[in-house]
């Protein structure tokens, strides 16, 4: 009886698929399918005073289209990275994120996280901190913030800018601009403009700063809110708040103007003007730079940095 080996044969060529033809390409992945996690920390500001309670958010996103489970580990605070920059080790904390317990994130969902990290960790130096999560292949990316001492508006008056070309004297504004200037001193109080670069100098106008990536893309994380004070005549040595096509400004970046610009008047948050070292303003303005177009526009050739702030009563 032949044909029964013949249907066998045939049923079993049905039911078992064909290997792939040598060279043939591979069946995509649906990665919709595979269950993961993408987190992140919000950190609402750039700097806080040392006895300030300190809060972020962890937040974990679950992109595919199949639930995930978290374990609870990933909710101790060893999952929790938190340390002072420069330093070796991290800083050692005890408790647990949110309630400790393991969940279900389901297809599509998310779940906030507050971390009060001044409970979990006792910060009592000043300086720059970092913070991160990480849960076997789930991990944020490092994030930043300062803590500094209390600002006092009454004391908090002058700033020593020292530069590699001299030393800038600078009169704060916090009547005309109280909360930049409240974040400028905790700033450098913090360490945070030392060894920044003037990424960008136009000749005869304004130099910009304030940026660590230097660059003038990477201050941009934190904004503030104008402060635009119409009665301002922008004039030679005024320091204001670097802002794009908003109103909104950097919480870091700065310029200083070379000249007087009377078409920034009322577009832009002043702070500070130079009260002494108007001849380092004019070596700003010798620097030779590159080429007025590209990503690196009126860039220096040489660096010219910021050595540090200091921040004294008038």
């Amino acid at each position: 009886m032949r044909p029964i080996p013949l249907l066998l044969a045939s049923v079993a060529a049905f039911l078992i698929p064909a290997p792939p033809a040598r060279g043939a390409e591979p069946e995509p992945v649906d990665i919709s399918r595979i269950a993961r996690v993408e987190p992140s920390i919000l950190v609402p500001r750039l700097t806080y005073q040392l006895k300030e309670g300190i809060a972020v958010q962890l937040s974990l996103r679950n992109p595919a289209i199949v639930p995930v489970e978290v374990s609870g580990k990933c909710l101790t605070v060893e999952a929790l990275r938190l340390a002072m920059t420069g330093a070796e080790t991290p800083l050692k904390g005890s408790g647990r994120l949110g309630d400790g317990k393991t969940f279900v994130l389901p297809a599509g969902g998310e779940k906030k996280i507050d971390v009060a990290l001044s409970r979990i960790y006792r910060l009592k130096e000043r300086g720059r901190y970092r913070v991160s999560w990480e849960c076997g292949e789930w991990r944020t990316p490092h994030y930043d913030f300062f803590l500094t001492e209390a600002y006092d508006r009454e004391k908090d008056r002058i700033a020593v800018v020292t530069t590699d070309l001299g030393t800038l004297e600078l009169v704060l504004m916090p009547e005309q601009a109280p909360e930049h200037v409240r974040n400028f001193v905790e700033l450098a109080r913090a360490g945070f403009y030392d060894g920044v670069l003037f990424y960008r100098v136009i000749p005869g106008m304004e130099a910009d700063t304030g940026d660590p990536t230097g660059t003038g893309t990477g201050g941009w994380e934190h904004q503030l809110a104008p402060e635009i004070d119409q009665s301002i005549r922008p004039g030679k040595g005024l320091v204001g708040g670097l802002r794009r096509e908003s109103s909104m400004t950097s919480a870091t970046m700065f310029f200083v103007l070379l000249d007087a610009q009377p078409g920034f008047r009322g577009l832009h948050t002043f702070f500070a003007y130079v009260r002494a070292g108007m001849e380092v303003l004019d070596a700003l303005s010798a620097v030779e730079v590159s080429g007025p177009s590209g990503l690196a526009a009126f860039r220096p050739t040489k660096p010219v940095t910021i050595r540090k702030i200091e921040i004294r009563a008038p």
